[in-house]
């Protein structure tokens, strides 16, 4: 009972039932915060804008893998995370301050996490950008457009 509860969580965590993207982004924050020593600012301009369960448990599926990615590779000591609703969708943005992720690495079909993030975007209907500079930090950006309606 305990492993299905567990592969449940995991499959949809239900602090984005409970709290919604926004709060849910937050409290994931903090603790990979808590876990890593790297700090974590989160700016959130999207609390209300009405997200499918589906893309909220995608946009939070996204999040985490990029901050898996930053406490592996990118020697970061601060993250700062932007959700916003734009005139193009909904908007998240993760940029951190380590070594930037290479063209290289970008190209690397071994990159299974980076693969797994820009199908989900693709799910979603949706833009996933990843950008590096040596020495200055990733950002990466996940664009959901707006159902029209």
């Amino acid at each position: 009972i305990e492993s299905v509860q567990k592969l449940s969580r995991e499959l949809r965590p239900s602090v984005l039932d409970n709290i919604g993207l926004g709060a849910a982004l937050q409290f994931e924050a903090r603790q990979f915060q808590e876990r890593t020593g790297i700090e974590c600012q989160v700016s959130l301009h999207a609390e209300t804008f009405p997200v499918a369960p589906e893309t909220a448990t995608g946009v939070f599926r996204v999040f985490q893998e990029v901050l898996t990615n930053v406490a592996r590779h990118a020697r970061a000591t601060r993250v700062g995370i932007t959700l916003a609703n734009t005139a193009k969708g909904l908007s998240l943005e993760v940029q951190d301050n380590g070594c930037g992720i290479t063209g290289e690495d970008l190209a690397d079909p071994r990159s299974l996490g980076l693969l797994g993030m820009r199908e989900r975007a693709n799910l979603m209907g949706g833009e996933l950008r990843i950008k590096g500079q040596p020495d200055a930090g990733t950002t990466v950006t996940l664009t959901i457009p707006s159902k029209p309606g």
